[in-house]
């Protein structure tokens, strides 16, 4: 398996199912759009032409006021981020480890951008709380005010990735 850009003429979106309507029906009919309209990025994680998961990531900004307060730094009201949009793993995949797999990639490549733009960290919205729970493991905070948003600094990915 290999992490590749979706590319809608030789990934195989109508076959993946992961379970959750809302996460199927994004990658099946909404993922290209908005990766056209320049919105997002979504990588897959794939053998061939079959998706075995996905994640997107985009640009997105938080309130100073809503993070954690080891994460309010500078003036500014507003905070860089990248948004992990969304993350699922097809069901014939599903408890293979292959959702660790997609978010420790979503990492790398946030600590790359890192590299070369100002951002702070990850921020990510939770389906349930089941899917909290996941992100919580990795060490994600919830952000005041939401139920659930919650977010990881660089800081904390470069101590998960050493």
């Amino acid at each position: 398996m290999k992490f590749e850009l979706l590319d809608p003429k030789r990934h195989d979106r109508e076959g993946f199912d992961c379970g959750v309507d809302a996460l199927n029906t994004y990658l099946q009919r909404f993922a290209n759009q908005d990766v056209r309209r320049g919105l997002t990025r979504v990588y897959v994680l794939c053998e061939e032409a079959r998706i075995a998961g996905y994640f997107s990531l985009s640009a997105h900004s938080v309130s100073r006021q809503d993070l954690p307060p080891k994460i309010q730094v500078g003036p500014y009201e507003e905070l860089p981020f990248l948004m992990l949009g969304r993350l699922a793993v097809d069901r014939n995949y599903q408890g293979q480890g292959l959702g660790d797999t997609l978010i420790v990639h979503a990492f790398a490549i946030t600590r790359s951008a890192a590299g070369q733009i100002g951002i702070l960290g990850m921020i990510v919205d939770a389906k349930d709380e089941r899917a909290a729970g996941f992100y919580e493991r990795f060490g994600f905070q919830r952000l005041s005010g939401t139920a659930l948003r919650l977010v990881l600094p660089i800081t904390a990915m470069d101590h998960l990735l050493g």
